[in-house]
């Protein structure tokens, strides 16, 4: 996992996002790395006994957006090449940008959207996930203010802007990271991200066709710790309705 090797980087592509210390999402985060560090990548996905479900996801979602701002962060020290418009996605996959100043309830309606390259994308979701987790009527940082009742669905939105993150990062600057000797950091981070949406149903089975040969190793792992919640690629579809200019796909 990135912050276990790479937190101390001075660099990022953004400032990192830090929980409030003594806070709840500390403590899961606290707990999320020590288990992560001990290999058990399956305990650090299920919520602890006990435990806030909100908190949990919050906490979650914000180390997921640090571990992809530490990544990005990397690979932008390396060098991004120059990239045309409607290039540098996914074979059979292409994003787009929201005209508007994006928010997670956008990702639902017909909004504006225009064609951009991988990294433009990657720049916007990343804009997006800060402006979001920084948003305390959706992030509420006081205990006393409970989470809004579209929580969940914005997490969705959230996860799958940061799954194409991967996505891309995978088909066009593999190379980059393996020259550096962080492939496996990437692979990690990737397995802990894919069984985080996995168990809690975050990412649509067709977005995850972007990946679907990664994904498809992964599973058998997935399968063999969770024997009792076995998926397939044509399983339930997980992420919510998505308005049709936020992505298309060849396939």
């Amino acid at each position: 996992m990135f912050r276990l090797v790479f937190g101390g980087k001075k660099e990022t592509f953004k400032a990192l996002s830090v929980h409030a210390p003594g806070s709840k999402r500390e403590q899961y985060s606290n707990f999320t790395l020590k288990t992560l560090g001990s290999g058990d990548i399956t305990g650090a996905v299920k919520l602890p006994a006990g435990e806030d479900f909100h908190e949990w996801i919050a906490a979650n979602t914000v180390d997921f957006y640090n571990e992809l701002n530490l990544i990005w962060g990397i690979i932008c020290d390396i060098g991004v090449p120059p990239v045309e418009a409607g290039a540098g996605f996914p074979p059979g996959f292409q994003y787009f940008r929201h005209t508007s100043t994006p928010t997670a309830s956008s990702m639902f309606r017909a909004t504006a959207s225009t064609s951009c390259s991988g990294p433009e994308y990657v720049e916007y979701v990343m804009n997006f996930v800060d402006k979001e987790i920084n948003n305390h009527n959706l992030f509420p940082t006081n205990s006393s203010t409970p989470f809004p009742k579209t929580f969940m669905q914005s997490i969705k939105v959230i996860f799958t802007r940061m799954f194409r993150i991967f996505a891309i990062v995978y088909h066009h600057h593999y190379e980059a990271l393996h020259e550096l000797g962080a492939v496996s950091h990437l692979n990690t981070s990737f397995k802990h991200f894919i069984f985080f949406i996995w168990e809690y149903d975050l990412v649509s089975d067709a977005e995850q066709e972007a990946l679907q040969d990664i994904i498809k190793e992964i599973r058998a792992r997935y399968a063999a710790a969770f024997p009792n919640r076995v998926r397939t690629v044509s399983g339930s579809s997980t992420g919510g309705a998505i308005s049709e200019g936020e992505a298309s796909s060849g396939k």
